[in-house]
């Protein structure tokens, strides 16, 4: 039995359930459980430490390095089995490595590989950068560690609106469960499955067999990586419609991958590109897919050049698609309208389409709510984790931040109170999102929705002031919504709530003080880190907290603009939820305008318009053209993440042993433009 397995009931040694009422977790999620397999080991708590330091070493390190290094929860998966197994074969006694002990110490790698620590982190490089201050050692500790735990407290409250439910799936979560399922459940060899000499297919032997088919797709995706992240990252942003003519400025724009890729004429042949901030688009429901493409089509095919046509603001003057840091150009103008409004649209779209629901949830207490899945009922024969744990935690931490900011003069303790306030206030509305349709997870509209209110306070006129607020106020948000994607992960491999309680209140604690250690060390001899400049990057961000009153009330008036988007988006959701009440409009309680807003505000800055048209077609394409295949069905996640894992080894090695050497593939035609990151020059110059 694991160290806290007595913290577990054991009344039940197997549980058989229904299946799942949807068809994603259904062919991926078991619907079986055995409560007496062990989970909370010293071998899983062993190795799940070993990956929360060593991944913290590499994100922290990568910082002060020309290119970061990440490690993917799925390279985690594959690089902890070997560990696990090894274990069991020589240390004495070692019962068989289970799913639930490489399940947790996947939950605890991945607070290693919160995207949230780089902000936190990022705060103190700014305040050595800029107000030449001398970082106390014991501010920074009880800064970074009290942020840390900030999201245990919203985290237990908000299970019962977005883990319970049947219909929130969390997508992200599914790829990992199918490899975990094909490294532990046994299946048939190629020799048992063949009857007599009938010959087999290589097709039909790769399907049959799904771990052969993981590593040879991560093969083909690692040696594929090489050409647009080393050798060709011309292929990255491929604008092939441009060579018909290089020197027609209107095709450029119009086809190119930073222009408006119209037609196709623009494609990132990058998986990395691709899914960097957007995710897979194997996994993200169809649903989501077709409003992602007709808000893409109407936006950046209809609005943007309206808007750009109009030469508002001399508009003409820039590239249509182009990314100018101290000017809006149209495309910009435009997604920072679809951003403020998505701020609106997501409370406004919660409140009616989800606020009965929400309401029945906080009224019930009971896990059997029929809202519940099989999942919830299965998981309710283990220890539930009261309540008041996860809030004694928040309240401490928020204590903690709140003595600690207002004592180092970084922060007073009431805008403490009122940026963890706005991060916890956005995370079941914002969460809702990401857990139906696999996107959201790192939003920018409750990066900005900080930014404004922060300035809007005055809290702009000091650098350190300001950086903190949005740190606060975002951190919370993301930490939040990653410990509950996390907790859903756990919910379907059936992890003890406790026993995930315990792992993830340890690898928070190993990674705060491990991270602190190492940036402490840097920042002492005179190191920066390059991730402040998150802050500034783009037009938007830049303005706002540089030069406030200039963008609101100075010389560019038009500005104002933006914030008509916030009544806009309040209001946009209306008349579709009115109408779909109707039998005849009911497909509009499927019209999801925050998804729309949201996705589209990542361009052009973050997402150029060709990628988010490659996404597209990649998803829409596996999803309703392969769909009809039942091997699609069975695939396609395990699909998405050996894609994943293959990039994954090429980035470790180009970043690590290549980039951050300064050893470049020699140039030729394939690499010649990367320094301007599009193949048309048109596309992105200035008129």
């Amino acid at each position: 039995m694991g160290i806290f397995d007595a913290y577990e009931d054991t009344c039940h040694a197997y549980v058989d359930a229904e299946m799942s009422q949807f068809e994603e977790v259904g062919g991926i999620c078991s619907n079986k459980d055995n409560v007496d397999e062990q989970c909370c080991t010293i071998r899983s708590i062993t190795i799940g430490i070993m990956f929360v330091m060593g991944m913290t070493f590499l994100q922290q390190w990568g910082d002060f390095q020309q290119s970061s290094t990440l490690i993917f929860s799925i390279t985690v998966l594959i690089f902890a089995y070997p560990l696990g197994y090894l274990w069991s074969l020589i240390i004495p006694n070692s019962a068989k490595f289970t799913l639930k002990e490489h399940g947790l110490i996947l939950v605890m790698a991945n607070v290693a590989y919160m995207y949230n620590s780089i902000y936190i982190h990022s705060t103190i490089t700014t305040l050595k950068a800029f107000e030449e201050e001398n970082i106390h050692f014991v501010y920074y500790f009880f800064f970074v560690l009290s942020i840390q735990f900030l999201g245990f407290g919203a985290t237990g409250i908000l299970r019962r609106f977005l883990v319970w439910p049947c219909a929130l799936i969390w997508p992200q979560n599914l790829p990992l469960i199918a490899v975990l399922r094909t490294l532990h459940e046994r299946e048939l060899s190629i020799t048992e499955r063949s009857y007599g000499n009938e010959s087999r297919s290589l097709k039909k032997t790769l399907l049959d067999n799904r771990l052969l088919l993981f590593f040879v797709i991560s093969i083909i995706s690692f040696i594929y990586e090489w050409f647009p992240l080393y050798i060709m990252p011309i292929l990255a942003y491929f604008s092939w419609m441009c060579w018909i003519n290089p020197s027609n400025n209107l095709l450029a724009q119009s086809t190119a991958v930073r222009g408006l890729a119209i037609g196709g004429g623009g494609l990132t042949l990058d998986w990395y590109k691709l899914t960097q901030y957007l995710g897979s688009p194997l996994i993200i429901p169809g649903s989501a897919l077709i409003n992602i493409a007709f808000g893409f089509a109407l936006i950046m095919w209809i609005i943007v050049p309206i808007v750009y046509g109009t030469n508002i603001r001399s508009f003409t003057s820039f590239p249509i698609g182009g990314v100018i840091l101290t000017e809006f150009t149209a495309s910009s103008f435009v997604t920072a309208f679809t951003l403020f409004a998505s701020i609106t649209s997501v409370f406004v779209h919660t409140l009616l389409f989800h606020g009965v629901d929400i309401w029945k949830q906080l009224r019930t207490k009971s896990l059997s709510y029929m809202g519940n899945d099989m999942h919830v009922r299965m998981i309710s024969l283990y220890k539930t984790v009261p309540d008041w744990w996860y809030l004694e935690l928040f309240a401490l931490s928020l204590i903690i931040a709140c003595v600690t900011c207002d004592h180092a003069g970084w922060l007073n303790w009431y805008y403490v109170l009122l940026a963890s306030f706005i991060g916890a206030l956005c995370t079941l509305p914002f969460g809702l999102v990401s857990s139906i349709t696999g996107q959201l997870l790192h939003s920018l509209p409750v990066y900005y929705l900080c930014v404004l209110i922060g300035v809007a306070l005055s809290l702009h006129k000091s650098t350190k002031s300001i950086h903190t607020f949005i740190t606060l106020g975002y951190v919370i948000f993301v930490q939040t919504l990653v410990l509950i994607q996390d907790m859903k992960l756990a919910h379907y491999i059936k992890i003890g709530p406790r026993s995930l309680f315990l792992a993830q209140c340890l690898a928070s604690l190993i990674c705060s003080t491990f991270s602190i250690g190492i940036h402490y060390v840097y920042l002492q001899k005179g190191y920066l880190t390059k991730s402040w400049s998150i802050f500034n990057n783009t037009k938007l961000g830049w303005t706002l907290i540089n030069n406030y009153d200039e963008f609101f009330n100075g010389t560019n008036l038009s500005n104002r603009d933006l914030l008509w988007a916030f009544l806009v988006g309040a209001y946009i959701p209306i008349p579709g939820w009115i109408l779909s009440r109707f039998k005849r409009f009911s497909w509009l309680k499927k019209l999801h305008w925050p998804l729309i807003f949201v996705t589209i505000s990542w361009m052009p800055s973050i997402v150029p318009a060709g990628t988010l048209f490659t996404w597209l077609v990649i998803g829409l394409a596996v999803h309703f053209m392969l769909g009809k295949y039942k091997w699609k069905q069975r695939h396609v996640y395990l699909i998405s993440a050996a894609l994943d894992f293959g990039l994954n080894l090429t980035l470790i090695i180009v970043n690590s042993a290549l980039q951050n050497k300064n050893r470049f593939f020699p140039q030729w035609w394939g690499n010649r433009n990367t320094t301007i990151y599009d193949s048309c020059v048109k596309a992105i110059q200035t008129s």
